[in-house]
Parts: C-alpha cells; structure tokens; sequence
C-alpha cells in the first residue's frame, strides 16, 4: 500500500492544538513569555532604590547647605523615575506582544533617566 502525502494524518503536540488537554488554558489567551525576567526587574528596581536612599541619606545631612533646592529637585525627580521603573517591571513580565515593548521602552527611558540625575547629582556635589 502506497503512502502518499496527503495519506498522512497530523497531530498537533498535546496541549498544543485547537483542543487543548489542559482545561486551565485558553488557547486564544496569549501566553506569557517573559514571567522569567521577574527576577532580573525586581533587582534593578531594588538597585535603584538603594541608590535614591543613599541620595535621601546625603539630602538629610545637607539641610543648610546653598544648593539644598538642587538636591530636592533632583531627589524627587528621582523618586518619580524610581517609580516608572517599579511600575513597568511590575507589569512585563506579564505583558505579551506590543504591551511588553512599550513596558520595556518605558523601563529603559526610566533607567536611562536615574543615570542622568545621579550624574547631576554627583555634578552638584551630592
């Protein structure tokens, strides 16, 4: 008996096709792809957050020096960059498709943002 190629039967790979065998699944539901990058957010969000209480620990023992203005401009900019950071790396790793990339975007401009205040802030004397 000869085979041909449209004798051959496909199967897709459990819990792969239209059918899923896992009842937890819904195969219309993206799946999430990035949950391992948890860890790796959550210490740059730590990282970050070390470093701006290094900074609130300067901006107390300045209280009456003339730039004090500076170092609260600079450490409240750097609270809200801190928080962008926190808010995006909460959200990746369960973002799928375009909602994971611009999180990214949002997480990279935000750590881009807290190098160019600690490097003001290093400038002014902090």
């Amino acid at each position: 008996m000869s085979s041909s190629s449209h004798d051959v039967e496909t199967k897709p790979a459990p819990g792969k096709g239209p059918h899923s065998s896992d009842p937890w699944h819904n195969p219309t539901y993206p799946a999430r792809v990035h949950l391992l990058e948890s860890t790796d957010l959550e210490t740059a969000v730590r990282s970050c957050s070390e470093r701006i209480s290094s900074a609130r620990q300067k901006l107390n023992s300045v209280l009456n020096h003339p730039k004090q203005a500076i170092f609260v401009r600079l450490y409240l900019q750097m609270l809200g960059a801190r928080d962008q950071l926190a808010e995006s790396a909460r959200r990746m790793p369960l973002e799928t498709g375009d909602l994971y990339h611009e999180d990214k975007e949002r997480f990279e401009q935000a750590r881009a943002a807290l190098d160019r205040l600690g490097r003001s802030w290093d400038k002014a004397g902090g």
